[in-house]
C-alpha cells in the first residue's frame, strides 16, 4: 500500500469521474463529495469549481477556501479528501473530510489521510490548530481521529467536537518546523 494524495485539477481523466460516482452511490457516506444524482455531464464544472476553491477564487458566499485531493493507491485513486482553509470551532465540519471507495475502508487509509493532510494544513497553509467534527456514530472517524493526536473538546449536537495542536505534532524542540 503506497497511499499518497493528488490535488484536483481541470486535466483529471475519467477514473477520478468514475470514483466520484461510485462515492455518490454510497448511502452511508459521511462526506459525500457529490450529490448522489452527480454524473459525468457534471465533471468538468466539478473539477474547474474544485480548483477556483482552492486558490481562492469566486467562491460563493456558502463556501470557504478548501483545497480537494483524491486519495491514491499507488496509480489508483481509492477516494477524495478536503481540507478547509479556516473553520468556526463551533460548527459541524472541521478542516477534514475523507470518503474512501469501500474496498479502501477499514485499513487504517484514513487516518493515513488524515496525518498526510493535518501535515499539507501545518506546512503549507500555516493552521496550528486544526479543528474536526465527526457525527456520533462516526466510530472509524473518531479512532482516525485519535489515531492523529486529535484530543476530543466537546460532543453536542450530534457531534464530536476535537482539536490537533499542529504546532506540538510538527515543530521539534527547537521551535522549527519538520
Amino acid at each position: 500500500m503506497n497511499i499518497w494524495l493528488k490535488e484536483v485539477n481541470v486535466n483529471d481523466g475519467q477514473e477520478f469521474c468514475d470514483l466520484l460516482i461510485e462515492l455518490a452511490s454510497y448511502p452511508d457516506a459521511y462526506a459525500k463529495p457529490v450529490p448522489s444524482d452527480f454524473t459525468q455531464d457534471n465533471f468538468e464544472s466539478f473539477k474547474a469549481a474544485r480548483v477556483k476553491l482552492a486558490i481562492g477564487e469566486d467562491i460563493p458566499s456558502y463556501a470557504i477556501p478548501t483545497s480537494t485531493y483524491w486519495v491514491m493507491d499507488e496509480e489508483e485513486a481509492i477516494g477524495y479528501a478536503t481540507l478547509k482553509h479556516y473553520v468556526d470551532p463551533n460548527k459541524p465540519g472541521g478542516h477534514l473530510g475523507c470518503c474512501l471507495k469501500k474496498s479502501a475502508q477499514n485499513k487504517g487509509i484514513g487516518t493515513l489521510v488524515a496525518d498526510k493532510l493535518s501535515k499539507i494544513a501545518y506546512t503549507n497553509l500555516g493552521i496550528t490548530e486544526l479543528v474536526y467534527t465527526s457525527k456520533d456514530e462516526n466510530i472509524q472517524s473518531q479512532k482516525s481521529l485519535e489515531h492523529i493526536g486529535a484530543k476530543l473538546v466537546s460532543c453536542h449536537d450530534g457531534y464530536h467536537f476535537y482539536v490537533v495542536d499542529l504546532s506540538k505534532k510538527y515543530e521539534n524542540e527547537e521551535g522549527r518546523k519538520l
